[in-house]
């Protein structure tokens, strides 16, 4: 589970790309537990609705049948970001048990995050394609000038542009990055690409790059509560 960062008033919450809320992690903070709400009789009755539509949805539609049960819109989940998570369908009306306020919120991140959701997709696709190119041509480059392309050769490329994104030389998981970060990714990379196609070294790379980036990285760093 790809886990973003969502800031509702300085406070952060945990979702997903797909809508998905932690929804202990919502509870506590207007001191309740998702079992108080699961355990409604009008919880339980909108669930098996639900259910219902769905099952109906499958069998008019050309996909194979499965059963339709309440697990396909609660999720437990244990570790990081760990407690019981609902689906969007799910999510509104728990929201608005919660609060008012935070519900007119909720509704207003779901609908922005499944908006999104293709075109972030289709960002991250072009990355993933700038990653291979420019991996393509540092190793051309590299035989040009008689030398070998090792693993490691990569790896410090791909965390070159890691750190240029985010200011760390780590991992990164790029499932989880913003429509933003994903777009700076991407042209991060095209223009590491034509650098390392100029005979640029790393350190002039290095500069070009962390300067391109670094209006990104500091609305990261002055963010308390983000999607990353």
């Amino acid at each position: 589970m790809n886990i973003i960062k969502l800031d509702y008033t300085d406070r952060a919450i945990s979702a997903t790309r797909e809508a998905w809320f932690n929804a202990t992690e919502i509870a506590a903070l207007f001191g309740k537990q998702p079992y108080e709400w699961l355990r409604l009789p009008e919880t339980e009755r909108y669930i098996q609705a639900l259910c219902k539509r769905e099952a109906e949805k499958q069998a008019d539609s050309n996909t194979g049948k499965s059963r339709i049960t309440k697990s396909r819109f609660i999720k437990a989940k244990r570790g990081n970001a760990g407690g019981t998570w609902l689906h969007p369908k799910l999510a509104i009306a728990f929201a608005r048990w919660c609060d008012v306020d935070f519900a007119v919120w909720c509704d207003e991140q779901i609908t922005a995050m499944l908006t999104e959701q293709p075109k972030w997709k289709l960002e991250r696709k072009e990355a993933s394609i700038g990653h291979k190119v420019m991996s393509e041509i540092l190793q051309m480059s590299r035989k040009a000038e008689g030398k070998e392309t090792k693993s490691y050769h990569y790896t410090n490329e791909a965390r070159l542009i890691n750190a240029a994104l985010t200011g760390k030389f780590k991992p990164l998981n790029r499932e989880v990055l913003s429509m933003e970060q994903v777009k700076m990714l991407a042209a991060l990379e095209v223009k590491n690409t034509v650098l390392i196609a100029q005979g640029k070294s790393y350190n002039e790379r290095k500069a070009n790059l962390f300067l391109m980036a670094e209006s990104i990285r500091a609305a990261n760093a002055s963010t308390p509560a983000q999607m990353i």
